[in-house]
């Protein structure tokens, strides 16, 4: 029997054997959209590090898969609880998530690093270095089990949403903003503080990137092939080469709609100032056409009788 056969054969039997009701589809493979350059949506598709490393592995084990974005990050989760999903393409690791979710080994790390506003910078050597300063946090977010331990017992943090973190800072009402690395680039570019903000040298802890199989799917038992393939990746660089590729890939759309939306901006100025200095003015119009004219106005009746 020849392996380009055997592989799809005995993984069929597995989904025969333990979800006979999914037996004919592929594995339903999915992620967080919203979480660039691991993953995001764009033109209707999951693109990023994590989809671009899941169909590389699968399509080298000849396993059939589908990646489809299936709703916001909770909904994915949710969906891989009730074993909707099989395999989500990138998650942190904590104990709740264990209970129905099993776990790859990890393939890129995502420091968590300390944002302060520009010229605002000090010594960062331990977490200490933050105790009797204001600091703030994304909503939801976890650090890690040690880290969210240090800040709930010795720091004082605000958690909120990005936007609203971000504009602290630029306003100096907070002195430092705990935040995974991708999301600190990414958001500081879509809320143009890039260069209001600066980025201190050490990482205040380091999280990780695993794969994860529902633990009602038959992709469970594919994990040892999964990490076989990791770490053989890992080994030649090829994650750290996928995030800055997909990164670069995701600046190139946001610089692209950046320019388009300078242009509509550019447009839309110079027609509002046509506007207000009497090149095409409204105002006269409407004047004539209802002062010099006769019209008929509505009293409460129809204009037809």
């Amino acid at each position: 029997m020849q392996r380009a056969f055997f592989v799809p054969f005995v993984f069929a039997l597995m989904v025969l054997t333990i979800q006979p009701c999914r037996a004919a589809e592929p594995l339903l493979v999915t992620g967080n959209p919203e979480a660039p350059p691991i993953v995001w949506e764009k033109s209707g598709k999951l693109v990023g590090v994590g989809p671009e490393a899941a169909s590389r592995i699968l399509g080298s084990l000849q396993i059939p898969f589908t990646i489809k974005n299936t709703g916001n990050w909770k909904q994915v989760q949710e969906k891989a609880k009730n074993g909707t999903v099989d395999l989500i393409v990138s998650a942190y690791r904590n104990k709740n998530r264990e209970k129905y979710m099993a776990y790859s080994t990890p393939y890129l790390k995502s420091p968590v690093v300390i944002v302060v506003r520009k010229g605002n910078t000090f010594p960062f050597t331990s977490w200490d270095a933050l105790i009797g300063k204001k600091g703030v946090a994304n909503t939801g977010e976890s650090f890690g089990e040690k880290f969210d331990a240090f800040i709930q017992k010795k720091l004082d943090v605000s958690y909120m949403p990005y936007e609203r973190a971000f504009e602290m800072m630029k306003l100096g009402t907070a002195d430092y903003l705990i935040i995974d690395l991708y999301p600190a680039i990414i958001y500081s570019k879509l809320l143009n503080v890039e260069d209001k903000i600066e980025f201190l040298d050490n990482p205040a802890t380091v999280q990780q990137f695993y794969m994860t199989a529902s633990k009602k799917s038959p992709a469970v038992q594919l994990l040892p092939k999964i990490n076989t393939q990791i770490t053989a990746l890992k080994k030649k660089g090829y994650f750290i080469a996928l995030v800055k590729e997909q990164y670069a890939r995701w600046n190139e759309t946001f610089q692209r709609r950046l320019r388009f939306y300078a242009r509509t901006q550019q447009k839309n100025n110079e027609e509002q100032q046509n506007y207000a200095a009497g090149a095409h003015d409204r105002g006269l119009e409407n004047l004539a056409r209802f002062i010099e004219r006769d019209r008929y106005f509505m009293n409460g009746t129809n204009l037809m009788e």
